[in-house]
């Protein structure tokens, strides 16, 4: 039987050095049935010149202009024809069977999302660190709403994209997109758009399958945490998730999330002195 293919969805705003090994990276993962699309968000230097030398049938590359990166992932949504959808950012890296071992993980029919661990390579500080090793599951009658804001307070394994699998279907049934409105932490909302949706509990790869390179120069999480209406829209966000009737225990955790996100706010902005 062939195996599902699988979209791996690219943006690249002049990371095209970063992004073609990458690319490269992936076509020799022992998980054959992909197509990567890699989008080129206006670039400004030679990332497209260096993106067109990939010569491969599974690549297609989309040049558009500048927009950021959510129009960039809805480009390459509207392109993709996987069963399932990752997304990779274009200055990380990852593991050899990063496809391989998140499809196995969500190819069981009550999963429609599975997630792997990171690996956080602080490029300024030379160090790595591993996290998100353990699964953080549902508990059992924990309403998803509960279970969002516990993991979010405790391990944060739930706020990007790059380190999940999903399926396709969901995206399209319900023509999910990224709000391209939004600067910070857009990716958290979709993550938590995509679990109201597909009604099933995550699965966990307990493995450090993908590499995120903290610290890069092209990054501008730096500055977007450090001004606190970007974590006030992102908060605004969650409590519409949770909705307009929380319960007790909801409420509790809500004020938990925020304050934690307060102080990753004043240490962002002591980082950034």
């Amino acid at each position: 039987m062939k195996s599902s293919l699988v979209s791996v969805i690219i943006p690249v705003f002049n990371t095209g050095a970063s992004a073609l090994p990458l690319a490269q990276k992936l076509l020799s993962d022992n998980y054959e049935n992909l197509e990567i699309l890699l989008i080129d968000d206006g670039s400004t230097d030679n990332s497209l010149k260096l993106l067109s030398s990939l010569k491969s049938p599974k690549v297609k590359l989309l040049p558009k202009p500048n927009g950021g990166v959510s129009s960039a992932r809805n480009l390459g949504l509207d392109n993709a024809g996987g069963e399932f959808i990752l997304f990779v950012d274009s200055d990380d890296d990852v593991s050899p069977d990063f496809i391989s071992k998140l499809v196995k993980a969500v190819s069981k029919d009550d999963v429609s999302l599975a997630m792997t661990g990171v690996r956080y390579k602080k490029l300024s500080q030379k160090t790595d660190e591993d996290v998100y090793l353990n699964a953080f599951p549902k508990k059992p009658g924990e309403s998803l709403e509960t279970y969002v804001l516990r993991s979010l307070l405790h391990d944060g394994r739930l706020y990007p994209v790059f380190n999940k699998i999903f399926r396709a279907n969901v995206i399209k049934q319900h023509s999910l997109r990224f709000n391209e409105h939004l600067k910070f932490a857009e990716d958290t909302k979709f993550v938590l758009d995509y679990l109201k949706l597909s009604k099933s509990d995550p699965a966990f790869v307990l493995e450090p399958l993908y590499i995120y390179n903290y610290g890069t120069p092209t990054s501008s999480v730096k500055k977007l945490e450090g001004d606190w209406k970007n974590w006030e829209k992102s908060f605004k966000n969650l409590q519409n998730f949770v909705g307009d009737h929380p319960t007790l225990r909801e409420k509790a955790l809500l004020l938990l999330v925020r304050l934690r996100w307060r102080v990753s706010w004043f240490r962002s902005k002591e980082g950034c002195r």
